[in-house]
């Protein structure tokens, strides 16, 4: 995957993860007793931080998946779009019920893992 499709993935992963926590935060900042300025610099940094985590949260899943496919592999068994499908429920159920994600940016995560197949059994091929 490129560098602008690594880029682009991750973004749309940050972006629906931090949507439900933005709402909150944002209602929260907006009716704390601060300045316009400085309620505007809270939320910008914020914004930045969910970002970043999410980011690193994508890549962290992904790699795990990908450390399973490896290891199915070595297996000797076929990895095919279901067995796929499992793996990334897996991993993301895992994210789940360590509380590193909520239940929708579980989904979120799983869903653009699972969009992934494609790139996915390309490598496998290789």
């Amino acid at each position: 995957m490129s560098e602008k499709n690594k880029g682009n993935v991750a973004g749309k992963v940050a972006a629906g993860v931090a949507v439900g926590a933005l709402v909150g935060a944002a209602a929260g900042v907006l009716l704390a007793p601060k300045s316009g300025k400085e309620t505007r610099e809270d939320i910008k940094k914020f914004a930045k931080k969910t970002k970043d985590q999410s980011i690193k949260l994508f890549e962290k899943a992904k790699k795990e998946v990908e450390k399973k496919l490896m290891n199915v592999k070595k297996a000797g068994k076929n990895i095919d779009g279901e067995e796929y499908k499992k793996i990334v429920a897996e991993i993301v159920d895992s994210f789940k019920n360590n509380g590193e994600l909520t239940s929708e940016a579980a989904k979120k995560l799983g869903e653009q893992l699972k969009d992934d197949w494609g790139r996915v059994k390309k490598q496998i091929a290789a």
